[in-house]
């Protein structure tokens, strides 16, 4: 991606990312804004348009996003080390990346052509040193975006 910035360059650092992204957005947007930032991320994810897997991975590394791997199966779960979003941060008592895992999702669909959800099951906000997805498969007539919105309410008790 060409910037156009000569002597500054392409990257941000992580501390002006983290200032917009825990900017006070539910004052303004309201209390679904994990919700838009988990759909921004997942259309973000299917734009990306991956062809695999792998270059997934890649595309997480490149963009400074995280370290990421698949460490399970059956469900699937992906990790990724070194969150853009929360890595480094104080436990709070709940998770923090929305939108990384919504750019997994929109990914995931692209790649496989199936709809699916990223439920995040591990944080720094809760406590831990990585983050980890867990993948839904949705079956045909599912309701995938009202299993996500239960999710995030659950997130917020």
């Amino acid at each position: 991606m060409n910037a156009k910035r000569k002597s500054l360059g392409r990257d941000v650092d992580l501390s002006l990312f983290r200032l917009i992204r825990f900017a006070n957005f539910e004052k303004h947007l309201g209390k679904n804004i994990d919700w838009v930032l988990y759909w921004c991320g997942k259309e973000l994810g299917y734009q990306l348009a991956p062809k695999s897997l792998p270059e997934l991975l890649i595309l997480f590394r490149e963009l400074g996003i995280g370290k990421v791997k698949v460490v399970g199966n059956n469900p699937m779960v992906i990790r990724v080390e070194e969150c853009i979003t929360c890595s480094g941060l104080p436990k709070v008592g709940r998770t923090l990346c929305w939108f990384e895992g919504g750019i997994i999702a929109g990914a995931l669909e692209k790649i496989l052509k199936k709809k699916c959800l990223a439920r995040e099951i591990s944080c720094a906000g809760l406590g831990d040193d990585y983050c980890e997805f867990e993948i839904k498969f949705c079956n045909k007539g599912e309701n995938c975006e009202k299993i996500m919105m239960e999710n995030i309410k659950n997130n917020k008790k």
